[in-house]
């Protein structure tokens, strides 16, 4: 590596600092909010050795260091970035926590800016962002636009490495996409998906072109009964185990692009919950209120039913022709289901219709 970098330091903390799509939603997942930002490493890396431009760093590519000044304040716009390969357009914001990765890719303030000597770093949940970084091959274009300039990186590899291995900074502007891995899995992970970059083109930014980002995170609407529309239901609330995410019909890039994906999964597991809370009650029709006409499937004769779940969730998303969410089943292999008729283990699932920004229950059962 020597004359490839001016320096070796090595940015833990980007592994380590984000976790998995869902579960570290502050309204989710709190505890996993301590996930604790690591300190600069001083080991080396193992895959360290094989970091290099490999060809594609143009050699005329000259840009002035930035000033540590002009690093933006945490949960400030930092950047904004395209990834056309994987239609991404996205503002990103300066800082890693949970709440800001919530609605935006972050720029891990321990690294450079892009196109900065040295190696940014942008992370994002799994499930939204970068649910498709890895479509991204050798020579696809990344573009970052800051304060400073637009700068063009391609792609030069792309690996997976434990959540603990530090990235290595390099003695030339680059810049690396990060995300946890499995790229569907729904908790936290021990291991990333890192997509490294090299820049082989800048131009300068015009006066003002990051004023106008703003980052406003797509919510959906959960369709819940009075009584429980205020309950603590989140996942964070009921302790219940999640699994992977799948995606069926049209394309998820559009849903998980727009980091939309983070919301329509919160409110559907949060629906989970709020069902198998009103089950519990004795009543002539224990889902009203959940949407027009909910029904109750398999459960033997007429409740209440108490459902504890015995694996994790796993969500299934189906998609229109464009992309538009339709519908989501929200279903966990295994539940130990009582009732006074006696109980019983089986699979137990909810069906969710989305229309526009909401959701409404369709069905609960074990059929």
């Amino acid at each position: 590596m020597r004359g490839r970098t001016r320096r070796t330091s090595w940015l833990g903390a980007a592994l380590i600092s984000i976790g998995a799509a869902l579960v570290a939603l502050p309204l989710l997942m709190p505890y996993y909010s301590n996930w604790r930002q690591a300190q600069l490493a001083q080991a080396a890396a193992p895959w360290h050795a094989g970091r290099h431009p490999q060809g594609v760093r143009a050699a005329a590519v000259t840009v002035p260091p930035l000033p540590a000044r002009a690093q933006p304040g945490i949960g400030q716009v930092a950047a904004y970035l395209r990834i056309p390969k994987i239609d991404v357009s996205a503002t990103v914001l300066q800082g890693t926590s949970d709440a800001l990765l919530a609605s935006a890719p972050g720029h891990e303030p321990q690294s450079v800016m892009p196109g900065t000597s040295g190696t940014a770093v942008i992370v994002a949940h799994n499930l939204t962002f970068f649910r498709h970084i890895d479509a991204l091959r050798p020579g696809d274009s990344v573009v970052a636009g800051t304060a400073q300039g637009v700068f063009t990186f391609k792609v030069t590899r792309s690996l997976v490495v434990p959540a603990d291995s530090p990235l290595p900074n390099t003695g030339w502007p680059s810049l690396d996409l990060v995300a946890c891995y499995p790229l569907n899995a729904l908790y936290y992970t021990s291991d990333r998906y890192v997509v490294e970059t090299a820049l082989v083109s800048a131009s300068p930014a015009a006066p003002g072109s990051l004023a106008g980002l703003q980052q406003s995170p797509p919510q959906f609407l959960a369709t819940l009964p009075a009584n429980l529309a205020s309950q603590p239901l989140w996942l964070s609330d009921t302790g219940y185990e999640v699994g992977s995410a799948t995606f069926t019909g049209g394309p998820s890039q559009r849903l998980t692009a727009s980091g939309a994906s983070w919301s329509l999964v919160a409110q559907s597991i949060r629906m989970f919950a709020a069902t198998v809370r009103a089950l519990r009650v004795a009543a002539p029709s224990p889902l009203a209120g959940f949407g027009p006409d909910p029904a109750v499937q398999g459960l033997a004769g007429g409740g209440p039913w108490v459902v504890a779940p015995r694996a994790p969730l796993d969500v299934s998303i189906e998609l229109d022709a464009a992309g538009q969410p339709l519908a989501v089943t929200v279903e966990t292999p295994l539940a130990h289901i009582a009732s006074p008729n006696g109980a019983t283990t089986a699979p137990f699932a909810i069906t969710l219709q989305v229309r526009g920004d909401v959701l409404y229950l369709r069905s609960a059962g074990t059929a």
